[in-house]
């Protein structure tokens, strides 16, 4: 039962990291709440302040483009992050796509998809920080699938380390399934006839503990001391 809980506790460790690319609780449609998984530690993805109601994504052809994060415009009669608009007249509109999907490569370095457009229409937009000025690549179009990049300064963290509390979280389980271990064999022990400390599961390895632990430190050390150490043969 102790292994059963052990590996459940070290799958709950991986699972936690696995989910670390998407946002997390407290994540809007401007914001994401991301855990790196090599340092545990948490960051804020906050896109709010880089953008201007609606941003008007530079273009080299016939449409404007209006990209709204953090809220939804009318576009094409519904309701859109990103427009696609005719320079000419009269005007005509197209959902570009809405409801954003986040993919977090680093804290630095994320993507933000755009589903659900008009005829198919979808958007990407990769976010890249730095300390450079804010600037915006112009739209590029391949089949319906718009695309661009926006350059920010950095400035995006919370900086909360989470790993303590999972490793909490793992030692707990550890000792519930030790504390688990111990209780379930002392019942079956009793059930059987054992009395006192012959209740202990597996008591043997128990009372060898000790000296197998001091026979392993002196195996390993042996070579160091120069000492040659062996097990005496059953």
């Amino acid at each position: 039962m102790a292994s059963v809980l052990i590996w459940a506790a070290l799958f709950y460790v991986l699972l936690q990291q696995a989910r670390s690319q998407s946002c997390g609780t407290g994540s809007t449609d401007c914001k994401c709440l991301w855990t790196d998984p090599k340092t545990s530690k948490s960051y804020m993805l906050d896109i709010s302040k880089f953008f201007p109601y609606p941003y008007s994504v530079p273009t080299s052809g016939v449409y404007n483009y209006f990209y709204t994060p953090c809220e939804t415009i009318s576009c094409a009669a519904t309701t859109s992050n990103v427009c696609q608009k005719s320079i000419s007249t009269p005007t005509t509109q197209y959902n570009c796509g809405f409801g954003p999907v986040w993919n977090v490569n680093n804290s630095t370095y994320y993507i933000i998809k755009y589903t659900g457009g008009t005829g198919g229409r979808a958007t990407t937009v990769t976010f890249i920080g730095g300390n450079t000025p804010t600037s915006v690549t112009k739209v590029t179009e391949v089949t319906k699938l718009y695309s661009f990049t926006v350059n920010f300064p950095v400035a995006s963290s919370s900086g909360r380390d989470v790993s303590g509390f999972v490793g909490f979280i793992l030692i707990s389980l550890i000792f519930v399934a030790f504390v688990a271990y111990f209780v379930a064999g002392a019942v079956i022990m009793y059930n059987k006839g054992a009395r006192g400390i012959e209740m202990i599961p597996n008591i043997g390895f128990w009372k060898d503990l000790p000296f197998l632990i001091k026979d392993g430190g002196l195996f390993v050390l042996s070579p160091c001391l120069g000492q040659k150490f062996s097990y005496t043969k059953m």
